[in-house]
Protein backbone atom coordinates (compact mmCIF):
# COMPACT_ATOMS: atom_id res chain seq x y z
CA UNK A 1 0.00 0.00 0.00
CA UNK A 2 1.33 3.42 -0.91
CA UNK A 3 2.12 6.04 1.69
CA UNK A 4 -0.66 8.25 0.27
CA UNK A 5 -3.29 5.53 0.77
CA UNK A 6 -2.06 4.87 4.32
CA UNK A 7 -2.46 8.55 5.17
CA UNK A 8 -5.93 8.58 3.60
CA UNK A 9 -7.04 5.59 5.72
CA UNK A 10 -5.61 7.12 8.90
CA UNK A 11 -7.52 10.33 8.27
CA UNK A 12 -10.77 8.32 8.00
CA UNK A 13 -10.51 7.11 11.63
CA UNK A 14 -13.15 8.87 13.72
CA UNK A 15 -12.62 9.22 17.48
CA UNK A 16 -15.65 8.08 19.47
CA UNK A 17 -16.25 10.30 22.54
CA UNK A 18 -16.72 7.88 25.46
CA UNK A 19 -18.35 10.49 27.66
CA UNK A 20 -21.45 10.46 29.89
CA UNK A 21 -23.81 11.15 26.96
CA UNK A 22 -22.38 8.20 25.04
CA UNK A 23 -23.05 5.82 27.95
CA UNK A 24 -26.45 7.39 28.65
CA UNK A 25 -27.66 6.78 25.10
CA UNK A 26 -26.69 3.11 25.30
CA UNK A 27 -28.20 2.80 28.76
CA UNK A 28 -31.53 4.10 27.47
CA UNK A 29 -31.38 1.71 24.52
CA UNK A 30 -30.93 -1.32 26.81
CA UNK A 31 -33.52 -0.02 29.28
CA UNK A 32 -36.14 0.29 26.52
CA UNK A 33 -35.39 -3.32 25.59
CA UNK A 34 -35.84 -4.38 29.25
CA UNK A 35 -32.17 -5.45 29.35
CA UNK A 36 -31.75 -3.93 32.79
CA UNK A 37 -28.42 -5.50 33.77
CA UNK A 38 -26.73 -4.01 30.71
CA UNK A 39 -28.53 -0.70 31.25
CA UNK A 40 -27.29 -0.67 34.86
CA UNK A 41 -23.65 -0.84 33.79
CA UNK A 42 -24.04 2.04 31.34
CA UNK A 43 -25.86 4.30 33.83
CA UNK A 44 -23.20 3.55 36.44
CA UNK A 45 -20.60 4.74 33.95
CA UNK A 46 -22.68 7.90 33.36
CA UNK A 47 -22.61 8.74 37.07
CA UNK A 48 -18.86 8.08 37.23
CA UNK A 49 -18.26 10.45 34.29
CA UNK A 50 -20.57 13.18 35.62
CA UNK A 51 -21.45 12.70 39.30
CA UNK A 52 -23.50 15.93 39.54
CA UNK A 53 -26.04 15.33 36.76
CA UNK A 54 -29.43 14.37 38.31
CA UNK A 55 -30.73 12.85 35.05
CA UNK A 56 -28.13 10.08 35.24
CA UNK A 57 -28.79 9.37 38.92
CA UNK A 58 -32.56 9.15 38.40
CA UNK A 59 -32.19 6.68 35.53
CA UNK A 60 -29.74 4.65 37.61
CA UNK A 61 -32.32 4.61 40.42
CA UNK A 62 -35.01 3.52 37.94
CA UNK A 63 -32.94 0.55 36.77
CA UNK A 64 -32.24 -0.52 40.35
CA UNK A 65 -36.00 -0.38 41.00
CA UNK A 66 -36.66 -2.56 37.94
CA UNK A 67 -34.12 -5.05 39.31
CA UNK A 68 -35.99 -4.93 42.66
CA UNK A 69 -32.94 -3.47 44.39
CA UNK A 70 -35.04 -0.82 46.09
CA UNK A 71 -32.50 0.19 48.75
CA UNK A 72 -29.98 1.03 46.06
CA UNK A 73 -32.63 2.90 44.10
CA UNK A 74 -33.52 4.95 47.19
CA UNK A 75 -29.86 5.72 47.80
CA UNK A 76 -29.59 7.53 44.45
CA UNK A 77 -32.95 9.25 44.78
CA UNK A 78 -32.00 10.63 48.20
CA UNK A 79 -28.66 11.72 46.75
CA UNK A 80 -30.51 13.76 44.11
CA UNK A 81 -32.81 15.37 46.69
CA UNK A 82 -30.21 16.02 49.39
CA UNK A 83 -27.13 16.89 47.35
CA UNK A 84 -28.17 18.00 43.86
CA UNK A 85 -31.68 19.51 43.55
CA UNK A 86 -34.44 19.18 46.16
CA UNK A 87 -36.95 20.61 43.66
CA UNK A 88 -36.97 17.52 41.42
CA UNK A 89 -40.31 16.47 42.93
CA UNK A 90 -40.81 13.27 40.95
CA UNK A 91 -38.09 11.73 43.13
CA UNK A 92 -40.65 11.71 45.96
CA UNK A 93 -43.06 9.72 43.81
CA UNK A 94 -40.31 7.23 42.91
CA UNK A 95 -39.42 6.87 46.59
CA UNK A 96 -43.06 6.23 47.46
CA UNK A 97 -43.20 3.46 44.85
CA UNK A 98 -40.02 1.86 46.16
CA UNK A 99 -41.15 1.92 49.78
CA UNK A 100 -44.52 0.45 48.78
CA UNK A 101 -42.73 -2.43 47.03
CA UNK A 102 -40.62 -2.94 50.16
CA UNK A 103 -43.73 -3.11 52.34
CA UNK A 104 -42.82 0.12 54.13
CA UNK A 105 -46.29 1.62 53.80
CA UNK A 106 -45.82 4.42 56.36
CA UNK A 107 -42.77 5.68 54.49
CA UNK A 108 -44.52 5.22 51.15
CA UNK A 109 -47.45 7.29 52.43
CA UNK A 110 -45.12 10.05 53.61
CA UNK A 111 -43.42 10.45 50.22
CA UNK A 112 -46.51 10.15 48.06
CA UNK A 113 -48.23 12.83 50.16
CA UNK A 114 -45.13 14.96 49.91
CA UNK A 115 -45.14 14.59 46.12
CA UNK A 116 -48.83 15.56 45.90
CA UNK A 117 -48.26 18.58 48.12
CA UNK A 118 -45.16 19.79 46.24
CA UNK A 119 -46.49 19.13 42.74
CA UNK A 120 -50.30 18.59 42.78
CA UNK A 121 -50.56 18.88 38.99
CA UNK A 122 -47.34 17.02 38.26
CA UNK A 123 -46.72 14.38 35.61
CA UNK A 124 -47.43 11.57 38.09
CA UNK A 125 -50.31 13.18 39.99
CA UNK A 126 -52.91 10.63 38.82
CA UNK A 127 -50.60 7.68 39.48
CA UNK A 128 -49.78 9.16 42.90
CA UNK A 129 -53.48 9.33 43.81
CA UNK A 130 -53.91 5.68 42.81
CA UNK A 131 -50.81 4.72 44.81
CA UNK A 132 -52.17 6.57 47.86
CA UNK A 133 -55.45 4.65 47.60
CA UNK A 134 -53.53 1.38 47.54
CA UNK A 135 -51.37 2.40 50.53
CA UNK A 136 -54.43 3.40 52.58
CA UNK A 137 -56.12 0.08 51.68
CA UNK A 138 -53.05 -1.76 53.01
CA UNK A 139 -52.90 0.41 56.15
CA UNK A 140 -56.67 0.09 56.65
CA UNK A 141 -57.11 3.78 57.40
CA UNK A 142 -57.48 7.19 55.81
CA UNK A 143 -54.27 9.05 54.84
CA UNK A 144 -52.52 11.06 57.52
CA UNK A 145 -52.20 14.79 57.41
CA UNK A 146 -48.87 15.51 55.79
CA UNK A 147 -47.85 18.49 57.90
CA UNK A 148 -47.28 16.62 61.15
CA UNK A 149 -45.83 13.53 59.51
CA UNK A 150 -43.62 15.67 57.27
CA UNK A 151 -42.35 17.70 60.20
CA UNK A 152 -41.47 14.54 62.12
CA UNK A 153 -39.56 12.96 59.24
CA UNK A 154 -37.73 16.19 58.43
CA UNK A 155 -36.72 16.72 62.08
CA UNK A 156 -35.44 13.19 62.35
CA UNK A 157 -33.45 13.53 59.12
CA UNK A 158 -31.92 16.76 60.43
CA UNK A 159 -30.95 15.04 63.69
CA UNK A 160 -29.47 12.08 61.80
CA UNK A 161 -27.36 14.46 59.70
CA UNK A 162 -26.10 16.15 62.89
CA UNK A 163 -25.06 12.75 64.25
CA UNK A 164 -23.19 11.91 61.04
CA UNK A 165 -21.32 15.23 61.20
CA UNK A 166 -20.45 14.90 64.88
CA UNK A 167 -22.72 17.75 66.03
CA UNK A 168 -23.96 15.75 69.00
CA UNK A 169 -25.20 18.59 71.20
CA UNK A 170 -27.39 19.88 68.37
CA UNK A 171 -28.62 16.36 67.57
CA UNK A 172 -29.53 15.74 71.20
CA UNK A 173 -31.50 18.97 71.40
CA UNK A 174 -33.56 18.12 68.28
CA UNK A 175 -34.16 14.55 69.40
CA UNK A 176 -35.17 15.54 72.93
CA UNK A 177 -37.88 17.73 71.44
CA UNK A 178 -38.95 14.91 69.12
CA UNK A 179 -39.18 12.34 71.91
CA UNK A 180 -41.40 14.70 73.87
CA UNK A 181 -43.63 15.43 70.85
CA UNK A 182 -43.65 11.91 69.34
CA UNK A 183 -43.09 9.51 72.27
CA UNK A 184 -43.97 6.44 70.17
CA UNK A 185 -41.33 7.21 67.51
CA UNK A 186 -38.67 4.73 68.67
CA UNK A 187 -36.13 5.62 65.96
CA UNK A 188 -35.80 9.10 67.49
CA UNK A 189 -35.27 7.60 70.93
CA UNK A 190 -32.57 5.24 69.65
CA UNK A 191 -30.74 8.15 68.05
CA UNK A 192 -31.15 10.21 71.22
CA UNK A 193 -29.41 7.42 73.12
CA UNK A 194 -26.57 7.55 70.57
CA UNK A 195 -26.29 11.33 71.02
CA UNK A 196 -25.98 10.95 74.79
CA UNK A 197 -23.46 8.16 74.33
CA UNK A 198 -21.27 10.23 72.00
CA UNK A 199 -21.41 13.10 74.51
CA UNK A 200 -20.20 10.78 77.27
CA UNK A 201 -23.53 10.86 79.13
CA UNK A 202 -23.62 7.12 79.88
CA UNK A 203 -26.42 7.15 82.42
CA UNK A 204 -28.76 9.09 80.16
CA UNK A 205 -27.96 6.88 77.15
CA UNK A 206 -28.62 3.68 79.10
CA UNK A 207 -31.83 5.10 80.58
CA UNK A 208 -33.22 5.81 77.09
CA UNK A 209 -32.29 2.33 75.84
CA UNK A 210 -33.81 0.65 78.91
CA UNK A 211 -36.99 2.63 78.32
CA UNK A 212 -37.19 1.43 74.70
CA UNK A 213 -36.59 -2.20 75.67
CA UNK A 214 -39.30 -2.04 78.33
CA UNK A 215 -41.79 -1.19 75.60
CA UNK A 216 -40.27 -3.37 72.88
CA UNK A 217 -37.87 -6.02 74.31
CA UNK A 218 -36.79 -7.23 70.86
CA UNK A 219 -36.03 -3.82 69.33
CA UNK A 220 -32.93 -4.70 67.31
CA UNK A 221 -31.49 -1.18 67.09
CA UNK A 222 -31.78 -0.73 70.86
CA UNK A 223 -30.16 -4.11 71.57
CA UNK A 224 -27.29 -3.32 69.19
CA UNK A 225 -26.75 0.08 70.79
CA UNK A 226 -26.90 -1.42 74.29
CA UNK A 227 -24.27 -4.03 73.41
CA UNK A 228 -21.92 -1.26 72.19
CA UNK A 229 -22.57 0.94 75.25
CA UNK A 230 -21.93 -1.87 77.73
CA UNK A 231 -18.77 -3.01 75.94
CA UNK A 232 -17.30 0.47 76.06
CA UNK A 233 -18.17 0.69 79.76
CA UNK A 234 -16.26 -2.57 80.36
CA UNK A 235 -19.43 -4.41 81.42
CA UNK A 236 -18.29 -7.34 79.31
CA UNK A 237 -20.30 -10.10 80.95
CA UNK A 238 -23.63 -8.33 80.46
CA UNK A 239 -22.61 -7.19 76.98
CA UNK A 240 -21.62 -10.73 75.94
CA UNK A 241 -25.05 -12.07 76.93
CA UNK A 242 -26.67 -9.61 74.53
CA UNK A 243 -24.06 -10.27 71.81
CA UNK A 244 -24.65 -14.03 72.03
CA UNK A 245 -28.34 -13.40 71.43
CA UNK A 246 -27.68 -11.02 68.52
CA UNK A 247 -25.43 -13.57 66.80
CA UNK A 248 -28.42 -15.91 66.46
CA UNK A 249 -30.59 -13.30 64.69
CA UNK A 250 -31.04 -13.20 60.91
CA UNK A 251 -33.09 -10.05 60.16
CA UNK A 252 -35.46 -9.92 57.20
CA UNK A 253 -35.45 -6.15 56.81
CA UNK A 254 -32.28 -4.94 55.03
CA UNK A 255 -31.84 -1.96 57.38
CA UNK A 256 -31.92 -4.25 60.44
CA UNK A 257 -29.60 -6.71 58.72
CA UNK A 258 -27.07 -3.96 57.96
CA UNK A 259 -27.25 -2.53 61.50
CA UNK A 260 -26.68 -5.97 63.03
CA UNK A 261 -23.76 -6.85 60.76
CA UNK A 262 -22.05 -3.51 61.38
CA UNK A 263 -22.58 -3.69 65.15
CA UNK A 264 -21.17 -7.22 65.42
CA UNK A 265 -18.17 -6.15 63.33
CA UNK A 266 -17.50 -3.15 65.58
CA UNK A 267 -17.73 -5.42 68.63
CA UNK A 268 -15.13 -7.82 67.23
CA UNK A 269 -17.53 -10.61 66.23
CA UNK A 270 -15.96 -10.74 62.79
CA UNK A 271 -17.00 -14.30 61.91
CA UNK A 272 -20.72 -13.61 62.26
CA UNK A 273 -20.29 -10.15 60.70
CA UNK A 274 -18.65 -11.82 57.70
CA UNK A 275 -21.61 -14.20 57.31
CA UNK A 276 -24.13 -11.34 57.46
CA UNK A 277 -22.22 -9.09 55.06
CA UNK A 278 -21.88 -12.02 52.63
CA UNK A 279 -25.66 -12.54 52.64
CA UNK A 280 -26.23 -8.80 52.11
CA UNK A 281 -23.80 -8.71 49.18
CA UNK A 282 -25.67 -11.56 47.51
CA UNK A 283 -28.94 -9.70 47.88
CA UNK A 284 -27.45 -6.61 46.25
CA UNK A 285 -28.75 -4.38 49.02
CA UNK A 286 -27.46 -1.22 50.71
CA UNK A 287 -24.71 1.02 49.38
CA UNK A 288 -22.57 -1.45 47.45
CA UNK A 289 -19.31 0.46 47.87
CA UNK A 290 -19.44 0.55 51.67
CA UNK A 291 -20.99 -2.91 51.85
CA UNK A 292 -18.16 -4.52 49.88
CA UNK A 293 -15.61 -2.64 51.96
CA UNK A 294 -17.19 -3.96 55.16
CA UNK A 295 -17.24 -7.45 53.64
CA UNK A 296 -13.53 -7.08 52.80
CA UNK A 297 -12.73 -5.92 56.35
CA UNK A 298 -14.63 -8.85 57.87
CA UNK A 299 -12.85 -11.23 55.48
CA UNK A 300 -9.46 -9.69 56.38
CA UNK A 301 -10.15 -9.95 60.11
CA UNK A 302 -11.09 -13.65 59.70
CA UNK A 303 -7.99 -14.30 57.53
CA UNK A 304 -9.94 -14.88 54.29
CA UNK A 305 -7.32 -13.07 52.25
CA UNK A 306 -8.60 -13.97 48.76
CA UNK A 307 -12.17 -12.92 49.60
CA UNK A 308 -10.88 -9.64 51.05
CA UNK A 309 -8.87 -8.97 47.90
CA UNK A 310 -11.86 -9.75 45.63
CA UNK A 311 -14.17 -7.49 47.66
CA UNK A 312 -11.73 -4.56 47.63
CA UNK A 313 -11.32 -4.99 43.86
CA UNK A 314 -15.09 -4.59 43.58
CA UNK A 315 -14.86 -1.44 45.70
CA UNK A 316 -12.09 -0.21 43.40
CA UNK A 317 -14.33 -0.79 40.38
CA UNK A 318 -17.41 0.83 41.97
CA UNK A 319 -15.48 3.81 43.34
CA UNK A 320 -12.56 4.35 40.92
CA UNK A 321 -11.83 7.82 42.33
CA UNK A 322 -11.57 6.54 45.91
CA UNK A 323 -8.32 5.75 47.69
CA UNK A 324 -9.51 3.30 50.34
CA UNK A 325 -9.49 0.12 48.25
CA UNK A 326 -6.09 1.01 46.72
CA UNK A 327 -4.59 1.42 50.19
CA UNK A 328 -5.90 -1.88 51.54
CA UNK A 329 -5.02 -3.85 48.40
CA UNK A 330 -1.44 -2.60 48.81
CA UNK A 331 -1.61 -3.57 52.49
CA UNK A 332 -2.59 -7.12 51.53
CA UNK A 333 0.63 -7.48 49.53
CA UNK A 334 2.77 -7.13 52.65
CA UNK A 335 3.60 -10.61 54.02
CA UNK A 336 4.00 -9.41 57.60
CA UNK A 337 0.42 -8.08 57.70
CA UNK A 338 -1.01 -11.59 57.41
CA UNK A 339 1.02 -12.86 60.36
CA UNK A 340 0.90 -10.08 62.95
CA UNK A 341 -2.77 -10.56 63.89
CA UNK A 342 -3.71 -7.05 62.82
CA UNK A 343 -7.43 -6.23 62.92
CA UNK A 344 -8.92 -3.54 60.69
CA UNK A 345 -11.67 -1.10 61.78
CA UNK A 346 -15.05 -0.96 60.01
CA UNK A 347 -14.79 2.54 58.52
CA UNK A 348 -14.82 3.43 54.85
CA UNK A 349 -11.88 5.81 55.04
CA UNK A 350 -8.11 5.77 55.06
CA UNK A 351 -6.55 5.28 58.51
CA UNK A 352 -5.96 8.64 60.21
CA UNK A 353 -2.17 8.26 60.15
CA UNK A 354 -2.29 7.68 56.39
CA UNK A 355 -4.61 10.64 55.86
CA UNK A 356 -2.26 12.78 57.94
CA UNK A 357 0.74 11.75 55.84
CA UNK A 358 -1.00 11.88 52.45
CA UNK A 359 -3.04 15.04 52.85
CA UNK A 360 -0.58 17.07 54.96
CA UNK A 361 -3.02 17.94 57.72
CA UNK A 362 -2.23 21.15 59.60
CA UNK A 363 -0.49 22.57 56.52
CA UNK A 364 -2.61 25.69 56.95
CA UNK A 365 -2.85 25.46 60.73
CA UNK A 366 -6.24 23.68 60.76
CA UNK A 367 -7.65 20.22 60.34
CA UNK A 368 -9.72 19.56 57.19
CA UNK A 369 -13.48 19.83 57.64
CA UNK A 370 -13.98 16.12 56.95
CA UNK A 371 -11.84 15.26 59.97
CA UNK A 372 -13.43 17.90 62.19
CA UNK A 373 -16.86 16.43 61.34
CA UNK A 374 -15.78 12.83 61.85
CA UNK A 375 -18.14 11.43 64.52
CA UNK A 376 -15.54 8.91 65.70
CA UNK A 377 -13.00 11.66 66.45
CA UNK A 378 -15.55 14.04 67.94
CA UNK A 379 -17.17 11.38 70.14
CA UNK A 380 -13.70 10.46 71.43
CA UNK A 381 -13.12 14.10 72.34
CA UNK A 382 -16.40 14.47 74.21
CA UNK A 383 -15.87 11.14 75.96
CA UNK A 384 -12.35 12.13 77.05
CA UNK A 385 -13.53 15.49 78.42
CA UNK A 386 -16.12 13.69 80.48
CA UNK A 387 -14.39 10.47 81.55
CA UNK A 388 -10.67 10.69 80.74
CA UNK A 389 -7.86 11.04 83.26
CA UNK A 390 -6.19 14.41 83.83
CA UNK A 391 -3.39 13.76 81.32
CA UNK A 392 -5.87 12.79 78.60
CA UNK A 393 -8.07 15.80 79.32
CA UNK A 394 -5.08 18.13 79.03
CA UNK A 395 -4.14 16.70 75.62
CA UNK A 396 -7.73 16.92 74.41
CA UNK A 397 -8.22 20.51 75.61
CA UNK A 398 -5.03 21.59 73.86
CA UNK A 399 -6.27 20.08 70.58
CA UNK A 400 -9.68 21.75 70.70
CA UNK A 401 -8.73 25.03 68.97
CA UNK A 402 -8.47 22.92 65.80
CA UNK A 403 -12.17 22.02 66.20
CA UNK A 404 -13.27 25.57 67.02
CA UNK A 405 -17.06 25.56 66.74
CA UNK A 406 -20.14 26.01 68.93
CA UNK A 407 -20.12 22.39 70.14
CA UNK A 408 -16.55 22.72 71.40
CA UNK A 409 -17.38 26.07 73.00
CA UNK A 410 -20.31 24.50 74.89
CA UNK A 411 -18.19 21.54 76.00
CA UNK A 412 -15.44 23.80 77.38
CA UNK A 413 -17.92 26.06 79.14
CA UNK A 414 -19.54 22.99 80.70
CA UNK A 415 -16.11 22.00 82.00
CA UNK A 416 -15.75 25.45 83.58
CA UNK A 417 -19.04 24.93 85.43
CA UNK A 418 -18.12 21.44 86.70
CA UNK A 419 -17.22 21.65 90.43
CA UNK A 420 -15.34 18.32 90.19
CA UNK A 421 -12.75 19.62 87.71
CA UNK A 422 -9.40 21.01 88.81
CA UNK A 423 -8.61 24.69 88.58
CA UNK A 424 -5.74 23.90 86.25
CA UNK A 425 -7.96 22.18 83.67
CA UNK A 426 -10.36 25.10 83.89
CA UNK A 427 -7.47 27.46 83.28
CA UNK A 428 -6.49 25.54 80.14
CA UNK A 429 -10.13 25.59 79.00
CA UNK A 430 -10.18 29.36 79.42
CA UNK A 431 -7.00 29.77 77.38
CA UNK A 432 -8.47 27.67 74.56
CA UNK A 433 -11.70 29.68 74.61
CA UNK A 434 -9.58 32.82 74.38
CA UNK A 435 -7.75 31.38 71.35
CA UNK A 436 -11.11 30.65 69.75
CA UNK A 437 -12.14 34.28 70.25
CA UNK A 438 -14.96 33.39 72.65
CA UNK A 439 -16.10 36.08 75.08
CA UNK A 440 -15.85 34.83 78.67
CA UNK A 441 -18.34 36.04 81.25
CA UNK A 442 -16.88 37.15 84.58
CA UNK A 443 -18.97 34.67 86.57
CA UNK A 444 -17.45 31.81 84.55
CA UNK A 445 -14.02 32.52 86.06
CA UNK A 446 -15.04 33.37 89.62
CA UNK A 447 -14.43 29.83 90.90
CA UNK A 448 -10.85 29.87 89.64
CA UNK A 449 -9.19 32.01 92.25
CA UNK A 450 -5.72 32.22 90.75
CA UNK A 451 -6.61 32.35 87.06
CA UNK A 452 -6.73 36.13 86.87
CA UNK A 453 -2.96 36.41 87.30
CA UNK A 454 -2.30 33.89 84.54
CA UNK A 455 -4.78 35.51 82.17
CA UNK A 456 -2.97 38.83 82.64
CA UNK A 457 0.07 37.30 80.94
CA UNK A 458 -2.09 36.57 77.89
CA UNK A 459 -3.46 40.12 78.03
CA UNK A 460 0.10 41.48 78.00
CA UNK A 461 1.02 39.33 75.03
CA UNK A 462 -2.09 40.48 73.15
CA UNK A 463 -1.18 44.09 73.80
CA UNK A 464 2.54 43.99 73.04
CA UNK A 465 2.71 41.44 70.20
CA UNK A 466 -0.08 42.97 68.10
CA UNK A 467 2.42 45.39 66.60
CA UNK A 468 4.43 42.50 65.11
CA UNK A 469 1.79 42.03 62.43
CA UNK A 470 2.15 38.24 62.49
CA UNK A 471 -0.71 36.29 64.06
CA UNK A 472 1.36 33.09 64.03
CA UNK A 473 3.82 34.47 66.58
CA UNK A 474 0.98 35.32 68.95
CA UNK A 475 -0.48 31.80 68.58
CA UNK A 476 2.95 30.33 69.29
CA UNK A 477 3.20 32.52 72.40
CA UNK A 478 -0.14 31.11 73.62
CA UNK A 479 1.12 27.57 73.03
CA UNK A 480 4.42 28.19 74.85
CA UNK A 481 2.57 29.62 77.84
CA UNK A 482 0.05 26.74 77.92
CA UNK A 483 2.84 24.19 77.56
CA UNK A 484 4.69 25.79 80.46
CA UNK A 485 1.54 25.67 82.61
CA UNK A 486 0.91 22.04 81.81
CA UNK A 487 4.42 20.91 82.65
CA UNK A 488 4.75 23.08 85.76
CA UNK A 489 1.38 22.26 87.37
CA UNK A 490 0.77 22.03 90.31
CA UNK A 491 4.01 23.83 91.31
CA UNK A 492 3.23 27.08 89.54
CA UNK A 493 5.24 30.22 90.36
CA UNK A 494 3.49 33.24 91.82
CA UNK A 495 2.74 35.85 89.15
CA UNK A 496 3.66 39.18 90.72
CA UNK A 497 4.48 41.00 87.50
CA UNK A 498 2.69 39.58 84.41
CA UNK A 499 4.75 41.84 82.10
CA UNK A 500 7.97 40.02 83.08
CA UNK A 501 6.48 36.64 82.13
CA UNK A 502 4.97 37.96 78.91
CA UNK A 503 8.33 39.45 77.93
CA UNK A 504 10.00 36.09 78.57
CA UNK A 505 7.42 34.24 76.45
CA UNK A 506 7.84 36.65 73.52
CA UNK A 507 11.63 36.41 73.82
CA UNK A 508 11.43 32.60 73.61
CA UNK A 509 9.08 32.73 70.61
CA UNK A 510 11.33 35.17 68.75
CA UNK A 511 14.34 32.95 69.46
CA UNK A 512 12.43 29.88 68.20
CA UNK A 513 11.88 31.72 64.92
CA UNK A 514 15.55 32.78 64.63
CA UNK A 515 14.84 36.47 65.18
CA UNK A 516 17.82 38.16 66.82
CA UNK A 517 16.53 39.94 69.88
CA UNK A 518 18.41 41.60 72.77
CA UNK A 519 17.10 41.04 76.26
CA UNK A 520 17.68 44.71 76.98
CA UNK A 521 15.33 45.72 74.14
CA UNK A 522 12.66 43.19 75.14
CA UNK A 523 12.82 44.30 78.79
CA UNK A 524 12.42 47.92 77.73
CA UNK A 525 9.43 47.02 75.52
CA UNK A 526 7.55 45.50 78.49
CA UNK A 527 8.85 47.92 81.11
CA UNK A 528 10.64 45.29 83.22
CA UNK A 529 14.22 44.75 84.38
CA UNK A 530 16.65 42.63 82.39
CA UNK A 531 17.30 40.46 85.45
CA UNK A 532 13.57 39.66 85.87
CA UNK A 533 13.30 38.81 82.17
CA UNK A 534 16.40 36.59 82.31
CA UNK A 535 15.12 34.65 85.36
CA UNK A 536 11.80 33.93 83.66
CA UNK A 537 13.41 32.94 80.36
CA UNK A 538 15.58 30.50 82.31
CA UNK A 539 12.50 29.01 84.04
CA UNK A 540 10.67 28.67 80.72
CA UNK A 541 13.65 27.01 79.07
CA UNK A 542 14.12 24.60 81.94
CA UNK A 543 10.41 23.72 82.10
CA UNK A 544 9.67 23.20 78.44
CA UNK A 545 13.14 22.08 77.29
CA UNK A 546 13.60 24.80 74.71
CA UNK A 547 17.35 24.89 74.27
CA UNK A 548 17.18 27.51 71.55
CA UNK A 549 17.96 30.80 73.19
CA UNK A 550 21.47 32.04 72.67
CA UNK A 551 23.66 32.20 75.79
CA UNK A 552 25.46 35.20 74.35
CA UNK A 553 23.04 38.06 74.54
Amino acid sequence: MSKTNQTHKQNNIIAVPFDADFFFERGLRHMNRSNFQRALKYFQRCVQCDPHQPKYMIHLAAVYAELEQYEQSNHWLFKVINEVDKDIHECYYYLANNFAHMGEMEQAEHYVLKYLKQDPDGVYSEEAEELLDYICFELERAPKELDEEYRMIEQHEQARLCLEQGRFVEAAKILEEMVETYPSFLAARNNLALSYYYLGKWDKALAVIDNILEEEPCNLHALCNLAVFLTHQDEHERAQTIINGLKKVLPIHPDHHYKLATTLGILGEDERAYELFTILSRRGLQDEVILYHYLAVAAFNTKRWETAEAAWKKVQKLDPQGEVADYYLELLKRPEVKHNGRRLPYHYQLPYAEQWRKNKWFANGRLPQSVMNDPVIRSSIFWALKHGDVKTKIQVIQSLPLFADQEVEKALKALLQDPQETEYLKALALFVLRQMGVAIEEEETEAIHWIGHWCKVIDCLDEHMACLGNERYLQEAYLVWMHFLRLSYPRLPVIRKPEAWAAAVEYVVMSMNNHRCLKKEMAHKYGVSVSALSRNVEVLQESISLDIVSKKD
